[in-house]
């Protein structure tokens, strides 16, 4: 070994690196993220504008949820990769916030590059931000406003979540669909949001959705081969009986036989006297039970649904393993393995089961009565996309309400949290001794993006927006926002203009914005791991598959692979 060498090999033969390092890696990183959260920014607050989203087949989707914007989004770089996973926490955790996260995280960001550039150290910059954090957290407790499951607060919160996202008569309107559903199954300051069955159905205005008591089942999805029912089958059955089936009704046949043999006529006519007993025999079953209505898991074949709708009993087919469930939640009837297992003792009973065209599509909704908490919400919307996004939109109203309910606080919102949060940072910062200071200084100035987008979004000047703001809030006036509800907009009480959003949205976007920017700062390398596939070096390029880490681009020296975890 030659002087000087070190006794240990770093790397694996075979594996080759390219860096970025230091000032370099930063820079990167930290434009990476910044790009991210400008791309949305623009969508912030009521006033926000759209973005058109194209997949690459053809696909066109016009949102500006940014949640599902960056679900959306195709995302390559690692850093912009990982401020997008911890935003995600935020959607999953309370359901909205996301949007505002992302931009805060990103405004971090551009401070922390300012501080790099003057001489600050990563680390103090990471431990001022976190101090920061879990100051503006405490002091977030005293803009706190207490909220029961009766008050008309929490119109003011589902309105204040979907705002932006319609006009101001269909946030009205969805936003009352929303607290109607979760205050029908809110218990003792709980909500079970696995209650709410939602279904999204194209073919009508928004203004169509409606709160419908009980599960709703989409029939056309469950049916892979629609049979007409007989005619005389009622629509609606009163104090019905329900089954249900985990099994198919079909004739069952040996593993891996594809057809039957029939060599003569004979053969013919036993089998199907053959299939004719067990069909006879599934109806029977059924029939005897006192069954008004059959949920299958399964296929039922034609003939079963002929001969079950003769009897009187309405057939649905394919039932989804969840809704299985839900039915038997809201009827208390058992599930059986098959058919022959199937007794009176195994049914439920619903108040009211209804056969329902909606639109294009035919759903049952089953109504268990009012001592079972199950509600469904119909949405609807001109085309699938549109009822999709406003059925995604919907349910993260619902997860705010329900962590309003539970947590039984909310705080103002039009960006005056955010100034108020700011102005008590700036007067912590000056006790605090160390570097940091700085650094909780910068995290104050960028508290202050959220109205300063708010503003911009609304045609207002920022600049005079939050020198307006500050003097308010300075005066004592720690309610004073941005009331944007109008078309002229302006500032004012944003409490008596029932802008409030849930505490635990606000408080989980400044822990993942500070998580997602302290995450970056502190990264002062970056190392692009490449391996040939047997092992040994090479001068030529190297071709990855899908289940390599990394990949070689143009650009820049890496790029997460986009198969990684499909």
């Amino acid at each position: 070994m030659s002087k000087g060498a070190s006794p240990y090999q770093v790397l694996s033969q075979g594996v080759e690196f390219q860096q970025l390092d230091s000032r370099d890696a930063q820079t990167d990183n930290i434009a990476a993220a910044k790009a991210l959260s400008e791309a949305i920014k623009t969508t912030l607050g009521p006033k926000g504008l759209d973005k058109l989203l194209v997949g690459a087949d053809g696909t066109m989707v016009v949102t500006n949820d940014g949640a599902s914007i960056v679900d959306r989004m195709d995302i390559t770089h690692p850093a912009a990769q990982s401020i997008v996973e911890i935003a995600a926490q935020q959607d999953a955790r309370v359901g909205d916030g996301t949007t505002s996260a992302l931009i805060l995280a990103g405004e971090l960001l551009t401070e922390a590059e300012t501080l790099l550039e003057d001489g600050l150290h990563q680390m103090s910059i990471a431990r001022g931000y976190t101090l920061a954090c879990d100051r503006a957290r405490e002091t977030l407790y005293d803009q706190a406003i207490p909220v029961s499951p009766d008050d008309a607060t929490l119109q003011a919160v589902a309105r204040t979540s979907v705002t932006g996202k319609w006009g101001r008569d269909a946030s009205d309107f969805l936003a009352q669909k929303a607290v109607a559903a979760v205050r029908a199954i809110e218990r003792d300051g709980t909500v079970d949001l696995g209650r709410i069955t939602r279904k999204a159905i194209p073919g009508s205005s928004y203004y169509d959705s409606e709160l419908v008591d009980g599960l709703i089942i989409d029939m056309d999805s469950s049916s892979t081969t629609p049979v007409s029912l007989e005619p005389g089958l009622p629509n609606v059955f009163e104090d019905a009986t329900v089954a249900l089936i985990d099994d198919q009704l079909t004739i069952e046949t040996a593993t891996g036989q594809g057809a039957v043999s029939l060599e003569t006529p004979d053969d013919r006519h036993e089998f199907r006297e053959y299939e004719q007993e067990v069909y006879e025999r599934y109806v029977d079953r059924i029939a005897g039970a006192g069954a008004d209505v059959v949920f299958c898991q399964k296929s039922i074949d034609d003939a079963v649904r002929y001969l079950l709708t003769k009897e009187g009993i309405l057939p649905i087919e394919r039932t989804r393993q969840d809704e299985l469930e839900k039915v038997g939640r809201a009827t208390g009837a058992r599930p059986v393995g098959t058919v022959d297992d199937l007794t009176a003792a195994e049914t439920g009973r619903a108040e009211r089961v209804e056969r329902r065209d909606v639109g294009p599509t035919e759903v049952a909704i089953v109504d268990g009565g009012r001592d079972v908490d199950q509600v469904s919400v119909l949405l609807r919307g001109s085309t699938q996309q549109v009822a999709d996004e406003t059925k995604r939109v919907v349910d993260g109203c619902f997860h705010v309400l329900s962590r309003t309910i539970e947590d039984g606080v909310v705080v103002p919102g039009g960006g005056a949290t955010a100034v108020h949060l700011a102005g008590d940072l700036r007067e912590y910062a000056a006790t605090v001794p160390d570097r940091e200071q700085l650094a909780i200084e910068a995290f104050a100035d960028a508290l202050e993006v959220i109205p300063r987008t708010l503003a911009a979004s609304a045609g207002l000047d920022p600049i005079d927006t939050i020198v307006e703001l500050r003097a308010s809030h300075h005066d004592g006036d720690h309610t004073t926002g941005l009331r944007l509800e109008n078309e002229s907009g302006r500032i004012g009480d944003v409490v008596e203009g029932e802008i409030v959003e849930p505490l635990a949205v606000t408080e989980r976007a400044l822990a993942s914005a500070t998580e997602a920017a302290n995450l970056l700062v502190r990264i002062d390398e970056i190392v692009a791991v490449t391996r040939d596939e047997d092992g040994h070096d090479h001068d030529h390029d190297h071709d990855h598959g899908p289940g390599g880490l990394v990949e070689s681009t143009e650009g820049y020296p890496w790029a997460v692979g986009h198969s990684m975890g499909h």
